[in-house]
C-alpha cells in the first residue's frame, strides 16, 4: 500500500474513534503530508507575501565611491536606486524569507557584494544565500570592490578609507530599507507573466567577419559599417512579472538583456536608459517598477546608439514602449488570458494563481559554483606584482588589483552561489558577473514550459564569461576581462540543476 493510501485509510478509520477537535488536527497533518493543503493555509497565514524595498544609494559629488572606473564624481543627473522585493513564504515558525533586488550600480565585487547581502539578510532575518542582489551595470555609476581598492590605494590610505566608508554606508542603507519593508508585507494572490518585443535597442557586440575574426561593437558607435552590421544574436523580449494582491498590482519586475549605458566618462551620475524608462513607467502607472539587466555581457546598444543625448532619448523611449506594451496586457480584473494577435505581439505567457499552489511550488535553490582563476598571459600569478607597480598606467593597475583579489578568493576555496526562485511556473535565475546572452537563451530552452527570467550582474568579481570558444577567438573584447577559466560546463550544469524538478 502506498503512503498516500495508508494516510487516507487512517483518516477514514480515525473518524470513528477520535474526538472531533483532535481529529481535525490529525487530518490536517495527513493532508500536509499529502501536499493537499499547505501549512501556511492551515495556520491561517498567506502562502506568499511580498513587500517592496527602496533605497536611495546615490553618491555625492566628491565621494570616492568607485574603485577606479569613475575617478571623479562632479554632478548628479539621476538618483541611483536600490529597488527590490522582500518575499515571505508560509507563516509561523516555518516561514522562509528571501530578497531579490536590483541596484543602479556598475558592479559589486568580492567582499563588497558579501557585505551588502549579509547586512540585508541580517535586517530581515534570513541568510545571505537567500539574498540575490544584482547590479544593472550602468557605467555612470559606482563599482564597489573593497578588496581591489585595498591593493589599488595601498599608497593612498585616505582614498581606501573613503571607499570603504562608502561601501559600508551603501550596505547599511540597503539593510535599513529591507528592514522597513518587513512591516509592509502584503499577500500575493496572483502573478501574471507577460512579454513584449523590444525594437531597435539591443545588438550583439561581437561581429563575426568573413575570415572568422571578431570585430567589437561597443555601446556607442559612429562607424557606419558597425551601425549597418546585423543585430546578431540577442534576446529581443522584455519579460515582465506583475505581482497582485487581489485587483491591486503590488509591483512589476522587468528583465531585459543589454549593456545599459548610452554615453559615459563625463563624471556624471545617472541611471541611464533603463532607469529613465523604469521611472517614466512608474510615474505613469503609479506601480512600483523594478528592472533587472539580463545576460548582457555581449549585448549593447551600439547599432542604434551614437552616444549622444538624442540617441539616449530615443533608446529610452523604445525601451519604455516595450515595458509599457508588456504591462498593458495585464488586467487584474480579468480572469482570462489574452491571446496574442501575432507571434511578435505583447501577450501573457503564464497566469499563476497563488491560492492553487502548495508550499512545495514555491522554493529557493542555490547551486555553489567554484570557478577557476585564469592563469594565462597577463593573468599568470607571477605577472600580478609587475602589473601593479606604480609606474604602470592606472588602468593596468586597476585590472591587476581586481583580478588578483578575485583569484585569491577562488584559490582560498570561494564558491559563488547561483540561485533560482520558483513560484509555480515562474522561475527567476540570478547569475554572477557579466554572462553572455547564450546562458539566458539556454535557460529558457531548458525549461520551455516555465516562464524563465534571468538576471546577470550578481557578484561581479568574475566579470565576463561566455561560451568557451571566446578564448580562442581572434579579436573581441570581453575575454580580456574574463577573470575565470572557461566555465560554460560549470554554469550550464548549475542552470540544469536549478531548473530540474525539485518537488
Amino acid at each position: 500500500m502506498s503512503v498516500s493510501q495508508t494516510l487516507l485509510t487512517f483518516m477514514f478509520a480515525d473518524r470513528f474513534f477520535t474526538p472531533p477537535a483532535t481529529r481535525i488536527r490529525s487530518w490536517i497533518g495527513c493532508l500536509l503530508a499529502l501536499g493537499i493543503v499547505n501549512s501556511a493555509a492551515a495556520a491561517g497565514e498567506p502562502l506568499l507575501q511580498i513587500a517592496t524595498i527602496h533605497a536611495d544609494v546615490t553618491p555625492r559629488p566628491g565621494d570616492v565611491a568607485c574603485v577606479g572606473f569613475m575617478p571623479k564624481i562632479s554632478s548628479i543627473e539621476h538618483p541611483l536606486e536600490l529597488k527590490g522585493l522582500l518575499v515571505r513564504k508560509g507563516g509561523g515558525d516555518r516561514a522562509e524569507t528571501f530578497v531579490i533586488a536590483a541596484v543602479d550600480y556598475c558592479g559589486l565585487c568580492n567582499t563588497s557584494y558579501d557585505l551588502s547581502c549579509s547586512r540585508i539578510a541580517e535586517a530581515v532575518g534570513t541568510t545571505p544565500d537567500r539574498v540575490a542582489l544584482q547590479s544593472l551595470h550602468q557605467h555612470t555609476a559606482p563599482v564597489l570592490d573593497l578588496d581591489g581598492a585595498r591593493l589599488l590605494y595601498a599608497g593612498e590610505p585616505e582614498k581606501w578609507k573613503a571607499h570603504a566608508a562608502f561601501v559600508e554606508g551603501t550596505a547599511n542603507r540597503a539593510a535599513k530599507a529591507a528592514k522597513e519593508a518587513v512591516a509592509n508585507l502584503r499577500p500575493v494572490t496572483r502573478i501574471i507573466a507577460s512579454q513584449a518585443k523590444v525594437e531597435r535597442v539591443a545588438s550583439n557586440r561581437r561581429i563575426v567577419q568573413p575570415d572568422g575574426s571578431i570585430v567589437f561593437r561597443g555601446s556607442g558607435v559612429t562607424d557606419p559599417r558597425l551601425q549597418e552590421a546585423p543585430e546578431g544574436l540577442i534576446d529581443p523580449w522584455v519579460r515582465t512579472l506583475s505581482i497582485l494582491d487581489g485587483e491591486s498590482i503590488i509591483a512589476q519586475i522587468h528583465y531585459y538583456a543589454m549593456h545599459p549605458q548610452s554615453f559615459y566618462g563625463d563624471e556624471r551620475i545617472s541611471y541611464d536608459v533603463p532607469g529613465i524608462a523604469r521611472q517614466r513607467l512608474q510615474e505613469e502607472t503609479g506601480v512600483f517598477q523594478i528592472y533587472f539587466t539580463g545576460c548582457g555581457g555581449n549585448i549593447a546598444m551600439g547599432k542604434y546608439n551614437d552616444a549622444t543625448r538624442p540617441a539616449r532619448d530615443a533608446l529610452s523611449d523604445r525601451l519604455y514602449q516595450a515595458l509599457r506594451a508588456s504591462t498593458s496586457v495585464v488586467d487584474p480584473k480579468s480572469n482570462s488570458i489574452p491571446k496574442p494577435l501575432s507571434p511578435d505581439a505583447p501577450h501573457v505567457v503564464q497566469d499563476v494563481r497563488v491560492e492553487k499552489l502548495a508550499l512545495a511550488d514555491i522554493s529557493w535553490k542555490v547551486v555553489p559554483v567554484q570557478f577557476l582563476p585564469r592563469e594565462d598571459g597577463e593573468f599568470h600569478p607571477e605577472r600580478a606584482r609587475d602589473l601593479m607597480r606604480p609606474e604602470q598606467t592606472f588602468g593596468i593597475r586597476l585590472k591587476a588589483c581586481m583580478a588578483k583579489q578575485w583569484f585569491d578568493r577562488l584559490r582560498a576555496g570561494h564558491h559563488v552561489g547561483i540561485s533560482r526562485f520558483r513560484i509555480g511556473s515562474v522561475q527567476l535565475i540570478h547569475l554572477p558577473g557579466e554572462p553572455f546572452v547564450e546562458f539566458q537563451l539556454f535557460a529558457q530552452q531548458r525549461s520551455p514550459e516555465s516562464f524563465v527570467c534571468v538576471a546577470g550582474y550578481g557578484e561581479c568579481g568574475i566579470w565576463y564569461y561566455g561560451p568557451d570558444v571566446i578564448f580562442a577567438d581572434r579579436g573581441g573584447y570581453e575575454q580580456t576581462w574574463s577573470f575565470a577559466e572557461p566555465c560554460w560546463d560549470l554554469v550550464e550544469g548549475a542552470i540544469k540543476e536549478l531548473l530540474s524538478n525539485d518537488r
